[in-house]
């Protein structure tokens, strides 16, 4: 607080000081007139100058006591500091502000300690979420064992249509697992990443033979227009995520639309110090009220509600984690012809490159 902001908050004080002083000045000068003597002009300027000077000294003693509390209370918004400033308050300023003290430390004393119950209440939730995750991921891939084992056999075409729609859903639910476990894991980053070179042809490669059923159930073709491979530097495993993401986004949007031409077009190549990497579908595309949206939370948007398949936090993620990883994401849609995703990595830019 400044001395303007504090002479602001005692202005009542003020006036009341100086109608206290006028008063006894008018008391004096009629109890003068009633003896029939005379008080000089100059004797009432000199008792408000006087008082004046009286006043401005207790309120300049009185800020300095105050000012170092006022400067921490101050820096409190100016710095990104924590809640322990409140100790560094001095004591003994008045019994007024001692109170003060004694309440803010005791309200941070409970904040700390209620703080703590949901930090662990949070973490043991996480722990049994991720135990859950883990855990439902063995039956979910026994199932696909198994259903991969039958259809090895002689099937009727109506047997092979059950499998094949089995397996989709199978397919959904793994990766609904997934995300979820990515979803936990986001949280600590910091403690779950690691600096490597990544191969984005082998990457993509992967990817692809992991979604093949969906691709063949859907009749989607998805080609890689690029023969040379380029090198990233990246996290192998949160990249896979997010390229893993984005594709299967491309998947769930294509076969919804009545199309022979569903092909997925990935093309990865160096322009201007950096390597973009573009996913380009043919599905329904976003409508361009959406697609400033796309990135939030939750947000699932007109195809979100039309197919009733998004979560809303596929992009939401990916989005996330680009920006830890010090990639860039962009999104370009026409609503009914497609979209491209391009995923930009910085040369000598990534949160990669200052960690060594």
């Amino acid at each position: 607080m400044k001395f303007r902001d504090y002479l602001k908050d005692r202005l009542l004080y003020i006036i009341i000081y100086l109608i206290s002083t006028s008063l006894v000045i008018t008391i004096m000068m009629l109890d003068l007139i009633i003896r029939k003597e005379r008080l000089h002009t100059s004797n009432i300027i000199y008792a408000f100058i006087l008082s004046t000077i009286f006043l401005i000294v207790f309120l300049s003693i009185d800020y300095m006591k105050k000012r170092k509390f006022y400067n921490l209370i101050n820096n409190r918004s100016d710095e990104n500091i924590d809640l322990t400033y409140i100790f560094n308050i001095p004591d003994n300023i008045s019994r007024e502000y001692d109170f003060f003290k004694e309440a803010l430390i005791s309200n941070y004393l409970k904040y700390i300690d209620t703080l703590e119950k949901y930090k662990k209440s949070f973490e043991t939730q996480n722990y049994f979420n991720n135990r859950w995750i883990h855990q439902m991921k063995t039956p979910v891939s026994v199932i696909k064992l198994i259903l991969e084992d039958e259809n090895q056999g002689n099937l009727d075409e109506k047997t092979k249509k059950n499998y094949e729609s089995i397996e989709e859903e199978i397919e959904k639910l793994s990766h609904g697992l997934e995300m979820a476990l990515y979803t936990l894991r986001v949280s600590n980053f910091e403690l779950d990443f690691k600096v490597e070179d990544v191969s984005l042809l082998e990457t993509i490669r992967n990817i692809i033979n992991e979604n093949k059923n969906a691709f063949i159930v859907n009749s989607i073709y998805p080609k890689i227009n690029s023969e040379e491979d380029i090198i990233i530097k990246s996290d192998k495993k949160w990249i896979k995520f997010v390229i893993s993401q984005i594709i299967s986004n491309s998947i769930k949007y294509s076969k919804v639309k009545d199309s022979s031409n569903k092909t997925i077009d990935i093309e990865f190549y160096n322009k201007d110090n950096k390597t973009i990497l573009l996913i380009e579908d043919k599905g329904v595309g976003i409508p361009k009220q959406d697609l400033d949206r796309i990135f939030d939370p939750f947000f699932t948007g007109k195809n979100g509600r039309k197919y009733l398949e998004s979560t809303g936090m596929g992009l939401y993620l990916v989005k996330d984690v680009c920006d830890k990883l010090g990639h860039g994401i962009y999104i370009e849609s026409i609503e009914g012809e497609g979209t491209k995703s391009s995923i930009i990595f910085y040369h000598g830019k990534s949160i990669y490159d200052l960690t060594q």
